[in-house]
């Protein structure tokens, strides 16, 4: 059964020890889930949440340190959110055991059934500056960037490669979920040259995925 309180401690000291562990279990696991390395999300704003606590216990703290503390602790909550939600949460690849090791609710597997979403979206991938695209999931019906009914968010798959390898099937490509209908995905310099394929899916709230876009490719400049 989930556990329907915020994963995310209250406390201080609490969140110092969850974050921490977390940033840790996911640093040294990150490769096996195919997800994004945690050390530029979450290395710095752990650090910074560290040395503003640090701070705020010594003796002679003040207002500055206290506006400092809760700052600190408000973006190391959002990265938190964000890795988690993003590329850990609906990861098949994480499993209930990484899952507990890292304080992390298990997902509700007894509650009502969602129906899988239908209806296949437009994936819409647009130059953004510099190594960087814009990929956007269009609602058929209505030519918007409007979600569906019922659909909780957007799978967005994506996967790098050569110019001259074949283009990814989209149920092969790591996928990262999230609420809005657009992600931005920037690209180091080193990939220039280099092609992204990308596609989009529709997810229910209990997790379901509908059925894939087609798949865009788009060159890295």
């Amino acid at each position: 059964m989930a556990q329907n309180h915020d994963y995310i401690p209250k406390t201080d000291g609490e969140l110092l020890s969850f974050a921490k562990n977390l940033y840790a279990y996911a640093l040294a696991n990150f490769t096996r889930w195919e997800v994004p390395s945690p050390q530029a999300m979450l290395e710095a704003p752990v650090a910074a949440f560290e040395t503003a606590l640090a701070a705020y216990h010594a003796p002679n703290h003040g207002k500055v340190d206290t506006l400092a503390k809760n700052e600190a602790k408000k973006a190391l909550t959002g990265g938190l959110r964000i890795y988690v939600q993003g590329y850990i949460a609906r990861n098949p690849a994480v499993t209930d055991e990484d899952k507990e090791s890292m304080g992390l609710p298990l997902r509700d597997t007894t509650s009502t059934p969602h129906p899988v979403p239908e209806l296949k979206p437009e994936t819409v991938v647009e130059p953004a500056g510099k190594g960087k695209h814009r990929v956007t999931a269009v609602n058929p019906e209505t030519h918007t960037k409007e979600k569906p009914a019922l659909v909780e968010g957007v799978a967005f798959a994506h996967r790098l490669r050569g110019a001259e390898e074949p283009q990814a099937r989209a149920e092969d490509m790591p996928s990262v979920f999230q609420t809005g209908t657009g992600r931005s995905f920037q690209w180091k310099e080193a990939d220039y040259g280099k092609v992204v394929d990308y596609a989009t899916a529709y997810e229910k709230a209990g997790g379901e995925r509908g059925p894939w876009s087609d798949v865009v490719s788009q060159i890295i400049a």
